[in-house]
């Protein structure tokens, strides 16, 4: 690393108060993609966050976790939409047009959404609150927003980038009222994953909506695909990391004590959060850069890479979270039975001396 790129990620470092992620591979993560897994263990990969399948810390393996279910939910998400299209397409089947548009939607959102999953890895959030946040939370927080967007007259002077004051804070507010009391959900892995859950159900819902718009106005169900295309190869880059990082921030403030508006103030939260607004407010803004095939435009490509940068900073920050506490249960746990063994060893000694 030169001289130049070392003191610009130092600079992005101290912006976000993140540390630079240090032994850090992306292919180490997603190794387990391409390897072969039974239907056993898919089952065994979502069965996380209940009474009987909630580790302790002790029993935890803290490190990068290895997700490759996403993967697989991806793979047969995307080729049930194929088969809809083709029945629409080929064999006129017209009652399949709001199918493809739940099922195009939804599918990357959700393959997203059980990425996070894997990588929370205390394991202490059931696939039923993961989904349970995500349509809850999806809903609420579009609704917030809309009342935003009729209260605040922001788009006469920030235009389309409004959206990214907006809807950032319409989100986070949803997370705030769904789970800031909740003191069980106290890692900063799990603020991520209630981030990500509020965030897919709002880039899903809203994706169907524009799909559902085009498919009206031109009166052609390709111009809906199309936006379903675009928006899904999109999605991981947009609402679903956004809100994730925004949730994991305030998390790292907020932790097990019931949420209050003294957190919001915290440099910690609001380095990121600015950071995030701003990501979604250049998405937003007019200007172009090089156009590329598939994404459309240079910018989207850079920004969501930053976008997950910052993510995956906080899964570091996270995981340096686990370690500390996990060696604080050992030392206790030591300490505990080394004062138990005095005390037998005391016992032992005074019956000697009857």
């Amino acid at each position: 690393m030169d001289g130049k790129e070392k003191q610009v990620k130092d600079h992005f470092s101290d912006l976000l108060g993140l540390e630079e992620l240090k032994d850090f591979r992306l292919g180490d993560i997603f190794s387990e993609v391409f390897k072969k897994h039974t239907a056993e263990e898919m089952e065994e990969q979502l069965i996380t966050g209940t009474a009987k399948h909630t580790p302790s810390l002790l029993e935890l393996s803290v490190g990068w976790a290895k997700p490759w279910l996403f993967a697989r939910l991806l793979g047969v998400s995307v080729g049930l939409a194929v088969v809809m299209y083709y029945g629409i397409s080929a064999l006129g089947g017209v009652y399949l047009i709001p199918g493809i548009i739940f099922v195009g939607s939804f599918a990357v959102p959700i393959s997203a959404l059980i990425f996070f999953l894997e990588m929370n890895v205390p394991r202490n959030v059931s696939i039923f609150r993961v989904f349970q946040l995500l349509f809850i939370g999806g809903i609420a927080s579009l609704i917030v927003a809309l009342i935003f967007f009729d209260r605040l007259d922001l788009l006469s002077f920030l235009g389309a980038s409004a959206a990214g004051i907006i809807e950032e804070s319409a989100k986070l507010l949803v997370v705030i009222f769904l789970t800031g009391k909740v003191g069980r959900y106290r890692w900063i892995l799990n603020g991520l994953l209630i981030g990500a859950a509020v965030g897919t159900g709002f880039a899903a819902f809203e994706s169907s909506g524009y799909a559902f718009v085009q498919m009206w106005k031109y009166k052609s169900v390709d111009a809906g695909i199309d936006v379903i295309v675009l928006r899904g190869m999109l999605a991981p880059f947009m609402h679903i990391v956004w809100t994730a990082n925004a949730a994991a921030a305030l998390w790292m403030v907020k932790g097990d004590k019931p949420f209050s508006w003294e957190m919001v103030k915290a440099p910690a939260f609001l380095r990121v959060f600015v950071a995030v607004m701003l990501l979604h407010m250049l998405w937003n803004a007019p200007f172009l850069l090089m156009r590329l095939p598939l994404v459309g435009d240079l910018k989207f490509l850079i920004l969501g890479v930053v976008g997950w940068i910052i993510c995956f900073r906080l899964v570091q920050a996270g995981l340096v979270q686990l370690n500390k506490a996990r060696a604080e249960v050992a030392a206790a746990s030591m300490a505990a039975g080394a004062d138990l063994s005095a005390t037998i060893a005391m016992g032992n000694e005074a019956e000697e001396m009857h």
